[in-house]
């Protein structure tokens, strides 16, 4: 399947780097602190990804002990988060996308001046036209993040007409889907079995994806698998 593209959006974590141990270190440092069940490694890797609001919520907790949560989390978080390393080949292709002159941002629900600093520390920023993450507020949400990242490309000049979001989560999915643009699901994540279905395209390694996003005339031999 073939998608008209004039930007690429990527997702961070699960999607350019591989930050699961982190993450999951630090929602266990914070439940830790307050005495409160840990749980196991299967629906912690969940918590990879979607805002954190809702996964402390979703555990059950509400009012000033969820903030509390995220307040810790973030504190704990703050000592890691550079600590996740890039997928193999998504580096290259991110710096490739923008040598072939396509605009390129991150949508990502980590909190925004983390995701400027990690891809500083990744050597990725001057590949991103625009940097888009999270803000403290718990209104901020993936679609949010994806509708700041457009309009800030769209600022840049750059032709918004036919966005993509690239991620590995449902929240992708229903980000993208929610701010009307189309999906493209990577594979080497951490979504469920499932977690992916509702994705224009998914690309299981990061030659389809490759094959999927690069200009017409680029090397590509690699295939993604439409949905």
């Amino acid at each position: 399947m073939s998608l008209p593209i004039s930007a690429v959006l990527f997702d961070v974590d699960g999607t350019i780097v591989d930050s699961a141990p982190a993450v999951m270190g630090a929602f266990r440092g914070a439940l830790s602190d307050f005495g409160l069940p840990i749980p196991d490694d299967q629906r912690l890797r969940t918590y990879v990804g979607p805002p954190l609001w809702h996964s402390f919520g979703e555990l059950g907790y509400s009012g000033q002990l969820l903030a509390d949560l995220v307040t810790r989390y973030r504190e704990r978080y703050m000592h890691h988060y550079l600590d996740p390393e890039p997928f193999e080949g998504v580096p290259e292709l991110v710096w490739d996308l923008h040598r072939a002159g396509v605009p390129v941002a991150t949508a990502t629900s980590k909190q925004a001046p983390m995701a400027i600093a990690q891809m500083e520390h990744l050597g990725l920023s001057g590949a991103f036209d625009v940097i888009a993450g999270a803000t403290p507020d718990p209104g901020s949400s993936k679609t949010t993040v994806i509708h700041e990242a457009v309009a800030r490309l769209g600022a840049l000049g750059a032709d918004v007409s036919h966005p993509v979001i690239v991620g590995d989560s449902i929240w992708d999915v229903r980000g993208g889907h929610e701010a009307g643009i189309a999906v493209v699901g990577v594979g080497w994540g951490y979504a469920p079995e499932d977690g992916l279905d509702d994705a224009e395209v998914v690309c299981d390694t990061v030659e389809d994806l490759r094959a999927l996003l690069m200009p017409a005339g680029a090397p590509s031999e690699s295939r993604a698998s439409a949905r």
